[in-house]
């Protein structure tokens, strides 16, 4: 993971905004917003923001290193059962494909950025649409509005 925490450092220091025109807004089970930032060929930068007392369960995804890093909040990852609390802002994770991890939220919600390198030849698009949980499922559940065409 050492060419991603590069790309990270490099990221976080110039902060390029590159976000494709369409494709980079998710909302997810109605509690979490998402925006890809950044996206040039293997390497993506997508804002998370959860609402307060958002729990997000242990999951993989099975094409996606990363590193999460925290802006603010009141936020608790979890990777492999262990806790990690974040309080100050640009603590990250780095999160392997192969590590479970999940993450709940305070009362006031939190933001972080998921810094991440794109594997085995699968384009970037949410790493919500590269997921693996304990339950089989192989998706995150998208918010769709019942009324919207």
């Amino acid at each position: 993971m050492e060419d991603l925490e590069n790309f990270k450092d490099w990221w976080l220091n110039n902060r390029v905004i590159n976000s494709p025109k369409h494709g980079s807004l998710t909302l997810y089970h109605n509690r979490i917003s998402g925006v890809v930032l950044y996206r040039q060929n293997e390497y993506q930068v997508e804002l998370f923001i959860p609402q307060g007392n958002c729990e997000v369960k242990q999951h993989i995804h099975p094409d996606v290193d990363s590193f999460e890093v925290y802006l603010c909040g009141e936020m608790v990852f979890n990777l492999d059962g262990t806790d990690y609390a974040q309080s100050t802002i640009g603590d990250s994770l780095p999160i392997p494909s192969t590590c479970y991890h999940g993450g709940a939220t305070g009362e006031e919600g939190a933001a972080f950025l998921s810094i991440q390198k794109w594997k085995n030849g699968i384009l970037p698009t949410s790493v919500g649409e590269n997921w693996g949980d304990k339950d089989g499922k192989d998706k995150w559940e998208k918010y769709k509005d019942e009324d919207s065409s």
